[in-house]
């Protein structure tokens, strides 16, 4: 089966990193995705990159769906890119995973989710001061996989009402900055 597992860091070293990418502290092209963000469901403060950097960074775009883990400091801390309108991509110290089939993709996020899943975690987590991961060890990992049926009828409806409730909850905030906007 094959899933993709890559990071902010396949697109180049450090240095090339540092001199072919530009961020922003405003909006601009693209939504630089960092676990912070995750964590405030994309509201606050965000980082932003340029097309060119975004163009640099092919091998970290996000179009949602995909299943993002910290894997410095935070480490284990799963996270489902939202589809939204915007170009994005994934910040650093985060992989992320994805299966040309999303219903691969989504019991992957459920998956890392659980019990199971952060103990695979914690097996290839190592470091006193800050703990990490890296992607090899990660890709070694041995994920029981079910089957497609199994993953319609068990994880399907569990994650597309995730993907509502972040929906709506965007549209009520919306909604609210409208109407603060409008009688104050």
């Amino acid at each position: 089966m094959e899933i993709t597992v890559s990071d902010h860091v396949a697109n180049g070293s450090f240095k090339a990193l540092k001199d072919n990418v530009t961020y922003f502290d405003y909006p601009n092209y693209a939504l630089f995705i960092r676990n912070v963000d995750f964590k405030n469901n994309l509201s606050g403060n965000k980082r932003y990159i340029n097309k060119e950097s975004y163009n640099y960074l092919k091998k970290s775009h996000l179009f949602g769906g995909e299943v993002v883990i910290s894997n410095v400091a935070d480490v284990g801390s799963v996270h489902r890119v939202p589809f939204i309108k915007k170009p994005m991509v994934v910040g650093n110290n985060q992989i992320f995973i994805k299966s040309k089939y999303h219903t691969m993709t989504d019991y992957l996020y459920v998956y890392f989710q659980s019990f199971w899943g952060q103990s695979a975690i914690s097996s290839i987590t190592s470091g006193s001061a800050q703990q990490k991961f890296n992607k090899t060890d990660f890709r070694s990992l041995e994920v029981p996989i079910p089957t497609k049926n199994w993953i319609q009828s068990n994880i399907t409806p569990y994650v597309t009402l995730q993907d509502r409730i972040f929906n709506e909850n965007q549209s009520l905030k919306r909604i609210k900055v409208t109407l603060l906007n409008h009688y104050f």
